[in-house]
This record gives C-alpha cells, sequence and structure tokens, in this order.
C-alpha cells in the first residue's frame, strides 16, 4: 500500500564543520571551569582514546589507567589549550605521552592482544580471528612510532594533518612515517604467513 506523503529525507550526522563548532563550544566551557563540558568531552571521545591506549600498550587495564588520566590532564592543563589545533589532536598527544612513561615503568605486563574476545566463536569466525591475532603479532614486530602512525591512521581514520598534531611531528614527517609503518607491518604479515605456510606445509 503506497502512502502520499512526501518521503522525509534520511537523518545525517552534523558536518564535520558542525562537530568541530560543537567541541570548541565545550572546549571554552571546559577553560571557564565548567566540569560538565568535561563529561560530554569524554563521551565524544573516550571510545578513541581507549583503543589508541590499548593499541600501544597491549592491555586493557593499562589502556583503562593511561584513559582516564589523560581527561583528567586535560581537564588540569585546559588553560593552556590555545585552539591552534584540533582538541582531539592535544588530548591524543597526552594520552600518548602516558602510554611512553606507562611502558617505561617496571611492571607485570599482561598480554592481551584482543584474540580472547574470539574464543569459542563460530567457525565463521574464525579465519577472523586468526588474522586479527596476526596483526596483533605484527604491530608488536614493528618500532613504536610506527604502531602510533598506524594506530591513528589506520586504526582511527584520522588524516595526516591531525595525526602529525598527535605526534609532534611536521606533516611531511607524519606522511613519511605512515608509508614506511605500512611497509614494516606488510612486511611482517609476509613474513608470518610464510612461516605458516611453511609449517602447515611441514605437518602435511
Amino acid at each position: 500500500m503506497s502512502s502520499s506523503r512526501t518521503e522525509r529525507p534520511a537523518h545525517r550526522p552534523p558536518a564535520e564543520a558542525s562537530v568541530r563548532t560543537y567541541e570548541q563550544r565545550l572546549v571554552a566551557r571546559l577553560q571557564a571551569g565548567e566540569s560538565e563540558a568535561l563529561g560530554a568531552l569524554f563521551d565524544i571521545h573516550v571510545d578513541g582514546v581507549f583503543a589508541f591506549a590499548r593499541h600501544l600498550l597491549g592491555n586493557r587495564e593499562d589502556a583503562e589507567d593511561v584513559t582516564s588520566e589523560a581527561f583528567l590532564r586535560a581537564f588540569q592543563r585546559a588553560a593552556s589549550f590555545r585552539g591552534e589545533c584540533p582538541f582531539r589532536g592535544w588530548l591524543f598527544g597526552i594520552a600518548r605521552n602516558l602510554c611512553i612513561d606507562r611502558k617505561r615503568q617496571p611492571r607485570l605486563l599482561l598480554e592481551d592482544t584482543g584474540v580472547a574476545e574470539h574464543l569459542g566463536a563460530p567457525d565463521a569466525d574464525v579465519e577472523h580471528a586468526a588474522t586479527r591475532s596476526a596483526v596483533n603479532q605484527a604491530l608488536g614486530a614493528i618500532q613504536e612510532d610506527y604502531r602510533l602512525v598506524l594506530c591513528l591512521c589506520d586504526v582511527e581514520g584520522w588524516d595526516a594533518a591531525e595525526a602529525a598534531v598527535a605526534l609532534d611531528r611536521s606533516l611531511a614527517a607524519t606522511k613519511s612515517l605512515l608509508y614506511r609503518a605500512r611497509r614494516a607491518l606488510r612486511d611482517q604479515l609476509t613474513q608470518l604467513w610464510g612461516e605458516e605456510e611453511r609449517t602447515d606445509y611441514a605437518l602435511r
């Protein structure tokens, strides 16, 4: 049965410019001392900061600690944020430094590659779990600055300009780093999968 009513256009998310404007207003409120603004910024960025920290640190416990500390420091240092770069890049720069400090601390390292989430998964998910495991292993084998830029650009979907802010590098240096990081990751995966194929062949 058809309807004579004109169909309403599908809801679209706000444009990037609108999101940035909303964020800038929240930051201004945060700098004025409104704790509620920090809560709103927390809701916007907490998942990204946590995922970023977990990729760098390799376990949930440390990532949760760093995420909480990053927002606390953002609140404490809000007055120093001048708006010359996106707030997200500034916040992730704080998280990056906290991750570096955390990795320097002597402690019991907890392995958490995310593969445990797939234990007991249906057969259709086995190949995906194996691929994810290989990627995590390859990421663990490349140098830290490569992991950082890959996490921002290829996991979080940032553009190189914003990643440059978080990494405290020039745009050109960040683009070069990303290119080299992708090559390093590809080489590690090629090596891993080649070793698996040789192992499988030897077991036949």
